[in-house]
């Protein structure tokens, strides 16, 4: 069996393996790994960022975007917000917002970082409520007794074909526009990054992947390792172990995290109404989509 190469070394004790656990790969095909993963444990904040292969310095822009939204959600902040619905929605959006813009930045100053990009995705836990904010095609699941969920869309072309009933999501799979999205981290002119919450039971385990796993893998598969009475860990390197089987066409990244139930934790308020969010209110971010198809190689 292939060693896994950790992209990030995160110091865990065993009990806490069994709740939380990332792992990363670099997959069959790809000469290095551009995703880039988050555990924060004091936050209660995950991210997975998944690099851009047909794009100069995918690597870093999935580092770098992973590393400015951890750090615009600062402890501070996020006492402040919690428990208030708008605050929560308004705060992870404009932290991808945030990762958006530093990653244009650096591109501008360093030609040979021109056009690099990532997706992501970002989850937040207060209590026994969950926040999921993302742009482009990482994906966030989850799985428990009663089955498995997507809960994030993907901000590609196919995914529009499969919500319009055009496509199913197997030929969304093999579709030869599966590669172009809407948008991206550093890649698009702006970027709209989709909100959503939800309530969590005691033992849902909650995936956050980038492409190179749920590409490779039926999510009745993904289900099925879930499922198995097995430290998360053991199951984020089985469902890497069978990503690479299946081909490892690209960079393998997954968190996986095991919710406990938070006894006396207030209940989920009601979702917060649709609004354009930037950082001054002025509407400086279109979340129009006038560029051109995102390739992502």
């Amino acid at each position: 069996m292939k060693l896994l190469k950790k992209l990030l070394e995160i110091s865990q004790t065993a009990e806490q393996q069994k709740l939380v656990y990332g792992a990363s790969d670099v997959g069959q095909t790809r000469p290095i790994n551009e995703d880039f993963f988050n555990i924060n444990r004091e936050k209660n904040l995950y991210i997975v960022a998944d690099g851009m292969g047909g794009h100069n310095a995918g690597d870093v822009a999935s580092k770098k975007a992973t590393q400015i939204a951890d750090t615009y959600l600062t402890m501070d902040m996020l006492k402040d917000i919690r428990g208030d619905i708008r605050k929560i929605r308004e705060a992870v959006i404009k932290s991808l917002i945030q990762a958006h813009d530093h990653v244009l930045q650096l591109a501008e100053k360093n030609p040979r970082l021109e056009g690099m990009g990532c997706t992501i995705v970002e989850a937040l836990i207060f209590g026994n409520n969950l926040h999921l904010c993302h742009v482009g095609d990482a994906r966030a699941y989850i799985s428990n007794k009663n089955g498995i969920t997507l809960l994030t869309k993907d901000h590609s072309y196919v995914m529009d074909l499969v919500q319009k009933g055009k496509l199913t999501m197997e030929e969304a799979r093999v579709s030869p526009l599966k590669n172009k999205l809407h948008q991206a981290i550093g890649a698009s002119k702006t970027v709209n990054p989709d909100y959503k919450h939800y309530s969590l039971q005691e033992g849902d385990r909650i995936l956050l992947c980038s492409d190179g796993l749920w590409d490779m893998l039926s999510d009745h598969q993904i289900h099925t390792v879930l499922t198995q009475d097995k430290p998360v860990r053991k199951l984020c390197e089985t469902l890497i172990k069978m990503a690479n089987e299946a081909g490892g066409h690209d960079n393998i990244t997954a968190i996986i995290i095991q919710h406990k139930e938070q006894e006396g934790a207030p209940p989920l308020p009601p979702q917060a109404p649709e609004e354009i969010i930037s950082p001054d209110k002025t509407g400086e971010y279109s979340f129009v989509f006038k560029d051109p198809p995102i390739e992502k190689g």
